[in-house]
């Protein structure tokens, strides 16, 4: 995949990052679906979602389909990574400090439109249908492509010269160069208005039937204005997961890569910006899709 990836010629890369056309006329012939926290709060005070929610804000039918296009600069910084509080989970402690280079990441999460036009240059692979609630042939090119491998979701970011982030990325981005923010929007509390997650960490009642369409809750964007870091899908990262960071960084191998941000199938405790989850080489899930990240 890899070699067919580097032998596109430029042209073809370039459609390939710029999918407007192509999924525009998806669009058309689809129906649509429809001040930072300073103090950590544990796992047990955030899982749970108002049951009432204000509905999220959707983007205008008019909005382009080829909306993950864009990408956000991120500042390079040292800062502190991973939670203080005793009560979170073993995973996401002790606190450490790590240092990041700047980095470009995607705004949004790569979507169901700009993942078909990697298959139809034949450098991608169809995600595989693991659920009927996989997102590829819904038929809405706004909708946050889901079900895809780890290997494949690599795939893509490769073909247009970039890459899966790596975890202390993802986390820089997600709490700013501070390390403090709760979630990406930093002040106030999880609740449906902010994002796709299920209302609390017990229910199997979701905020949406299934992922909202990239950029559906811009409330809860970071000030940078990265989209969808929490909820809508679970991100992969580039690294193997290790239980603790802390011990000399990311291994060069493992069984398994990190998943972040959760999605809309996670409970709410899975939305704070230090919460960690894996998946193996196996995982495909409605829940799993990906963004991508460059260095800069």
């Amino acid at each position: 995949m890899h070699g067919l990836a580097r032998s596109l010629p430029l042209a073809l890369l370039a459609v390939a990052s710029l999918p407007c056309v192509l999924t525009a006329a998806r669009a058309q012939s689809a129906a649509p679906q429809g001040a930072e926290q300073e103090e950590e709060v544990a796992p047990e005070e955030s899982a749970l979602i108002d049951p009432t929610p204000e509905p999220p804000p959707r983007a205008p039918p008019s909005a382009s389909a080829a909306a993950g296009d864009a990408m956000i600069h991120v500042d390079g910084a040292t800062f502190s990574m991973g939670s203080a509080d005793p009560k979170s989970p073993p995973n996401e402690r002790p606190r450490h400090v790590e240092t990041v280079a700047p980095f470009w990441i995607d705004r949004t999460e790569v979507t169901v439109g700009a993942y078909h036009t990697c298959v139809d240059l034949h450098a991608c692979t169809v995600p595989t249908r693991s659920s009927s609630s996989c997102t590829y042939d819904l038929g809405d090119p706004r909708l946050p492509v889901s079900c895809v491998h780890w290997h494949d979701a690599e795939a893509f970011c490769r073909a247009l010269g970039k890459r899966l982030p790596r975890e202390s990325e993802w986390e820089l981005a997600s709490r700013g160069p501070k390390g403090t923010g709760r979630y990406p929007w930093r002040s106030g509390n999880m609740s449906c208005y902010y994002a796709s997650m299920m209302v609390n960490d017990t229910t199997g009642r979701s905020c949406t039937r299934g992922p909202s369409r990239v950029g559906g809750h811009p409330a809860g964007a970071t000030p940078s204005g990265i989209q969808d870091l929490t909820g809508n899908v679970e991100e992969w990262m580039s690294d193997w997961y290790v239980e603790n960071l802390a011990r000399g960084g990311a291994p060069a191998a493992g069984a398994s890569h990190v998943l972040r941000g959760g999605g809309w199938q996670s409970g709410p405790s899975q939305g704070r910006t230090t919460a960690r989850n894996w998946g193996s080489a196996a995982e495909a899930g409605p829940n799993v899709g990906f963004r991508c990240a460059k260095d800069g």
